[in-house]
């Protein structure tokens, strides 16, 4: 449940809030206001987790998956594998013609060491997104690729976690759509968390991403409520023992 303040627009934190009275205290500028509980969402279809995905959800959120492209269908791993091999072999017969520099034959065998290291990234490496209740962190392991760091999405005034087919695929009309996962702020503005995936994936990272997102901004304030109504409770004892004490004396 999101509380707030009608006077100057500040979210309004749980415990600024009372349950029983439907009141609470805007802890910005003092105003007391009374509020209404919002009409139950409307259940969600939910999309079952793909395969190929490795979800962790405790304390964080954490995502796992490799490529989800048919690797025969991949430009970087078609384009890295044929140039690796090219070179590879020119490399083998350089070594063979004694007459060739060394020099030459080394480039052009670490040409090719370093196309099929572009195919391992793609391969092997894994994306790891975590999300917690301050940003999403996206990384790729366990190889190391200097051009590709550690890349921090921040929630703060993030509203709603959103998927979309990217511009280029709408444009090239790929035969497998690609995807955007990204987050919406107050002001309308996007952040791209992460983009070039497939609708299925897209569907479900963005699901469980915003889902996450919603708790962490809208708390159970059935616990308040609880608490509220024992400490009520309580007080009231309290009253009860004073009262017969009194009697007493």
């Amino acid at each position: 449940m999101q509380v707030t303040c009608p006077n100057c627009g500040a979210k309004v934190t749980a415990d600024h809030i009372n349950i029983h009275q439907m009141t609470a205290v805007c802890a910005n500028c003092d105003t007391i206001f009374p509020f209404n509980l919002p009409t139950a969402k409307a259940k969600r279809r939910k999309v079952k987790q793909p395969a190929q995905l490795i979800l962790r959800d405790d304390d964080t959120l954490e995502i796992d998956f490799r490529t989800n492209f048919r690797l025969d269908r991949n430009e970087t791993v078609i384009a890295s594998t044929i140039g690796g091999l090219s070179f590879l072999l020119i490399s083998i017969l350089l070594l063979n013609d004694g007459d060739s520099p060394a020099i030459l034959t080394g480039a052009f065998f670490a040409v090719a060491l370093t196309l099929f290291y572009i195919v391992a990234l793609t391969i092997i490496n894994k994306t790891h997104l975590k999300m917690d209740e301050d940003a999403i962190t996206l990384t790729r392991g366990p190889l190391p690729n200097p051009l590709n760091q550690v890349n921090e999405i921040s929630l703060a005034g993030v509203t709603n976690i959103k998927y979309e087919e990217t511009a280029l695929s709408k444009k090239e009309a790929f035969d497998t759509p690609r995807y955007q996962v990204w987050a919406e702020t107050e002001d309308g503005s996007r952040r791209i968390i992460i983009t070039n995936i497939i609708e299925e994936y897209a569907v479900y990272i963005a699901q469980r991403l915003d889902e996450r997102l919603q708790t962490d901004l809208n708390p159970d304030t059935s616990r308040l409520e609880d608490d509220q109504h024992a400490a009520a409770e309580e007080e009231e004892a309290v009253g009860e023992r004073e009262k017969r004490g009194r009697r007493r004396g």
